[in-house]
């Protein structure tokens, strides 16, 4: 759908610029009633682009990005309508789709989608079912357009017909959406058994989890645990909170080392803490499953790639897309707020991120959080701590835990010592459940190794796995006690995990990398890390410890080769690390411009208090010495059918 999306923007062989100004070849003589609307629509565009005004919703309109003066930037501020989706100014996305799709004498499939939402936004379900029937009538969008209509009639009331039209075209909607978007409608209409029975019959009887994080079960094990929560949010609504404990119970059984966080969310079902008691509205459901279309989309893309060996990178401008139509539609729902936040933080596109949190109908802690880091990023310092104290001041009981813990590691990037551990000392005895304890725990450990304090990192890094001994925090308290001198310790830790998990890359390149970092056994590394890396070639992490064990055999021009593959596989975003090695490489192969540009990049990437010395050092002064004797590669061959073995480890 991505590609179908660039390609309905492309295919209308109109910029969003040239919506301002005349086309070659309009307006001939030889029908002037097609050169009166062609100068109409030329006018229009004119007026879109330059008054400030759009023709759209207003919660469409809401969105607009302001300009000094505090009116709407105009399309023109756009390249193109990606842009305007990759700025959250849904208003000048829809007016550019709007000015383009009615161009003709007929709107084009995809325009009459992004209009109808539009339309459906402002409470005018009848007049979208109208706009909708381009799309209804085309191929290529008869799916999207039949899932459409079917919420507008919802919208409209008339939930018998809503059902009808779903059932329809449900089968061929991608993924679960199909099924998840009818069990929304069915609830939204009043009918929870019906609803209920929707859920059931999409819960596997038997639940597997998955091995590792790249082990494929992985996304339809994702899947499994959306069903639930939504089947066990139901029953909770209900009152059957016996029949949604069973559900998670089910979960734990699946995967046992999780059991802590399953008995925590069983804790949060018999408390009621957190759950939202309010019968699901039509307009709720309507956003709720729009945004699982487009989730499902974007699985359909993550499996495509997948299958011809890439990896998925860039922004998924349809995901977003619909991601932010569907907030037209319930501008309150939070969660789907914060989670497109989340995709342009993810893509360093923090003035979006603070943009989409501002607009929102009313502020929350969490809105205000999002609005603090991703000022942070941008520089402006002052507007993060507004931000942060407004969040602190915002947080209700039940959200003081969480607001918390996100902002003292705000404050860390603030390089704000005393703010971030006197929080850290305060959020363990927020929590009430063990999860929530352990979670603290772990944050404040990674508060104080970034600031260099080891014995109290290595102190609550003991605490979360005591709480939650899970393969998660195994590896923070073995990364805990390396930090405070218990190399032997941490490494014998680190190598019983492994042992579990012999053909986890990560786990392997967890293992790799800490042999390279903590003792001398390069070769060894070596070996492990290439296993990782051929388990997983376009992982940047994984790339950058392969790389760093080339760099200490000597193999310089290897170890370029494959770190500047993890900054290129993990751009837009930058990691210090990557850097400092990168630094480091380019200084022994005599492009010291090179190694100090890294270098710079590496300090302004927040890396630990100790490590940040380390490298202000080597801007000052370069490298001392020669770089690492140049050794032979080891043999790479890990037993019979390439896995690595007990021997191995």
């Amino acid at each position: 759908m991505k590609q179908f999306l660039t390609l309905a923007i492309a295919s209308s062989a109109l910029s969003v610029a040239a919506c301002a100004s005349p086309q070659a070849g309009q307006g001939t003589a030889d029908d002037g009633t097609a050169a009166i609307d062609a100068r109409k629509q030329d006018v229009l565009g004119a007026l879109s682009a330059y008054s400030g005004v759009y023709d759209v919703s207003a919660p469409a309109m809401r969105t607009a990005v302001l300009d000094e003066d505090g009116k709407p930037v105009g399309l023109l501020a756009y390249d193109s309508p990606v842009e305007a989706v990759k700025a959250a100014d849904m208003a000048a996305f829809i007016s550019s789709i709007k000015m383009n799709a009615t161009r003709d004498s007929e709107p084009t499939p995809f325009g009459a989608v992004v209009m109808s939402i539009d339309t459906a936004a402002s409470g005018a379900p009848g007049e979208a079912l109208t706009q909708l029937q381009p799309a209804l009538d085309s191929d290529d969008m008869t799916i999207m357009a039949g899932f459409l209509e079917a919420w507008y009639l919802a919208q409209d009331g008339q939930f018998d017909a809503a059902v009808e039209a779903h059932r329809d075209v449900g089968s061929r909607l991608p993924g679960l959406t199909g099924d998840l978007s009818l069990a929304a409608l069915l609830e939204a209409a009043g009918r929870e058994d019906e609803a209920l029975a929707v859920y059931s019959a999409i819960t596997p009887s038997k639940i597997e989890a998955p091995e590792h994080e790249f082990d494929p079960q992985s996304l339809l094990y994702s899947h499994v645990k959306l069903v639930i929560a939504r089947r066990a949010g139901l029953l909770r609504q209900r009152g059957r909170i016996e029949d949604a404990k069973a559900l998670y119970k089910r979960l734990a059984e699946a995967e046992p080392e999780q059991t802590t966080s399953y008995a925590a969310a069983m804790n949060q079902i018999e408390t009621g803490r957190g759950f939202d008691n309010e019968p699901l509205g039509v307009d709720e459901a309507f956003a709720r499953s729009l945004s699982d279309y487009s989730r499902s989309l974007s699985y359909q893309r993550l499996i495509r790639s997948a299958f011809i060996g890439e990896r998925v990178t860039g922004f998924d401008d349809t995901k977003s897309a619909f991601d932010q139509l569907a907030l037209l539609i319930d501008p309150d729902n939070e969660d789907l707020r914060l989670s497109v936040i989340g995709q342009f933080y993810d893509e360093t596109l923090f003035a979006a991120a603070a943009h989409l949190a501002r607009v929102a109908p009313e502020q929350t802690a969490g809105l205000q959080l999002a609005i603090a880091q991703s000022e942070v990023r941008l520089g402006n310092t002052k507007v993060a701590r507004k931000a942060l104290d407004r969040a602190i001041k915002l947080a209700d009981e039940d959200e003081e835990l969480g607001t918390y813990s996100t902002a003292m590691m705000i404050y860390a990037l603030l390089d704000d010592r005393k703010q971030a551990t006197e929080i850290a000392e305060l959020t363990p005895g927020l929590a009430e459940t063990d999860a929530e304890k352990a979670s603290a725990h772990g944050s404040s450990a990674a508060i104080y190794s970034q600031f260099g304090q080891f014995d109290q990192a290595l102190f609550h890094a003991r605490a979360a796995r005591q709480l939650d001994d899970t393969h998660d925090r195994r590896m923070a308290l073995a990364q805990a006690m390396a930090e405070a001198d218990e190399v032997d310790d941490a490494l014998q830790l680190i190598r019983n995990e492994a042992l579990a998990r012999p053909n986890d890359p990560y786990m392997l390149n967890t293992l790799g990398y800490f042999l390279v970092e903590h003792t001398e056994r390069y070769s060894e590394a070596f070996k492990i890390l290439a296993r990782a890396n051929a388990l997983a070639p376009t992982d940047p992490y994984i790339a950058d410890s392969y790389g760093w064990a080339r760099y200490k055999l000597g193999d310089l021009e290897g170890a370029k080769t494959y770190i500047e593959q993890s900054r290129k596989e993990l751009a837009p975003n930058t990691h210090w690390e990557i850097e400092d090695h990168l630094g480091d490489i380019y200084w022994h192969l005599g492009d010291k411009e090179a190694a100090r540009e890294a270098w710079k990049a590496a300090l302004a990437d927040y890396p630990s208090e100790d490590k940040r010395d380390g490298i202000k050092a080597k801007l000052e002064n370069g490298l001392e010495g020669p770089p690492p004797e140049k050794q032979p590669l080891p043999d790479v061959s890990l037993g019979d059918e390439g896995e690595v073995t007990r021997q191995d480890i």
